[in-house]
């Protein structure tokens, strides 16, 4: 038996809630296993393939690995698959480094799960927008189905990608206001394998038409959740505001992207904004599932050095956390809005940006393996 993603995501889940229980945060997790902040979100969600990892969390947290496995799917295999990674207490660099672990088999694709990202700015300008779109268009493709929701009322992102033709009968807004079934709204967008759920004007009033009705933040993940079953990934485009509109993006998602462009004041303006987003993340009030995929930097000039410097910034304070890749500046994007095309179309200098970072992402959810360089980015088969 595999020791695959369904497995691994239960495992971290468990881990998870194990130190969470015990308010023992991802730093401390990350300082006691001399591991990254990064490392420790992706063992919760269960993106890493192999044992080593979890095996090195479940013995510091009190736990045989081998154990948490059976409870979860009493594999024997599994667990036999386990006595050649053995960890000593207590857990450190070097014998974590030394650890010879044995490699399982990823479960055919189509049995992963949807990923539900949220894309989110503290204020207008950081390129949300154009990183929504352009992301969604290189994940579809790759193979993977996309589904774009455009939950600002600006409508740009369905204003970029649905064909002149298209026929707009159930919106976003729709879905939040009116509890309308999403799937009547799903719309295909100029990219193969991307689908739009279109936004509307009157999104931007939805929150106060709402106010005070009991558990409104919660029911766009209800709404959402047969859309799983559809596509590889659901992204949400949301306003630069931290509104209602965000809130339930952030109850539905699996994880959260922050674009941000290079420019000082945007950079120090993340200090603030990345708590109040992951304040969403609290398992015991909120969205225990959510988890943070990293922060973007975007409109970076060629052959500066400013790229490399807000990298050094950031992981003083957010440690592995911020995307290899960066986007650079490039006035294409004002132009290709208005033809309905994207990048790719245009520039493969620039559409390499864009297909890094989705690389980036499908190591980061477990899509890929990071260790294989020359992995193929194309997905080989979708969600049925």
């Amino acid at each position: 038996m595999e020791f695959g993603p369904e497995t691994r995501a239960r495992v971290g889940q468990s881990l998870k809630f194990s130190a969470q229980s015990r308010d023992i945060s991802q730093k401390d997790l990350s300082d006691a296993l001399e591991l990254s902040s990064s490392t420790i979100s992706k063992i919760w969600s269960g993106a890493l393939k192999k044992p080593t990892h979890y095996k090195a969390m479940a013995s510091w947290l009190g736990h045989e690995l081998g154990d948490l496995i059976r409870g979860e799917e009493d594999n024997a295999d599994v667990v036999e698959g386990l006595e050649d990674t053995q960890v000593s207490e207590p857990v450190d660099a070097t014998n974590i480094i030394e650890l010879e672990s044995r490699a399982f088999a990823q479960a055919p694709q189509n049995n992963r799960t949807c990923q539900i990202i949220t894309i989110a700015a503290r204020k207008g300008g950081a390129t949300k927008t154009t990183t929504s779109v352009h992301l969604s268009g290189a994940l579809a493709t790759a193979g993977y189905k996309v589904l774009l929701v455009d939950l600002d009322g600006q409508c740009d992102s369905t204003e970029w990608l649905l064909p002149i033709e298209a026929q707009i009968q159930t919106t976003a807004d729709d879905v939040l206001r009116l509890g309308k079934d999403p799937r009547d709204g799903l719309l295909h967008s100029i990219i193969e394998g991307l689908d739009i759920l279109p936004a509307a004007p009157q999104l931007d009033t939805v929150e106060a038409a709402m106010a005070g009705q009991w558990g409104m933040e919660r029911r766009l993940a209800d709404l959402i959740s047969p859309l799983r079953e559809m596509y590889d990934f659901i992204l949400f485009d949301c306003p630069a505001a931290m509104d209602f509109r965000i809130v339930s993006a952030l109850m539905t998602s699996d994880w959260v992207i922050i674009p941000t462009t290079a420019s000082t004041l945007d950079l120090k303006g993340l200090i603030s904004f990345i708590p109040r987003v992951l304040h969403y993340a609290d398992p015991a009030r909120f969205n225990g599932n959510l988890q943070f995929l990293g922060i973007l930097i975007s409109r970076v000039k060629r052959n500066t050095l400013i790229a490399r410097e807000a990298r050094e910034w950031l992981g003083d304070e957010f440690d592995g956390l911020v995307f290899d890749h960066v986007i650079h500046e490039s006035t294409r994007y004002q132009e290709l809005a208005g033809f309905q095309s994207l990048i790719y179309d245009h520039d493969p200098e620039w559409a390499a940006d864009y297909e890094g970072v989705a690389r980036e992402i499908l190591e980061r959810v477990g899509f890929l393996d990071a260790n294989a360089e020359d992995a193929p980015l194309a997905a080989s088969g979708g969600q049925a």
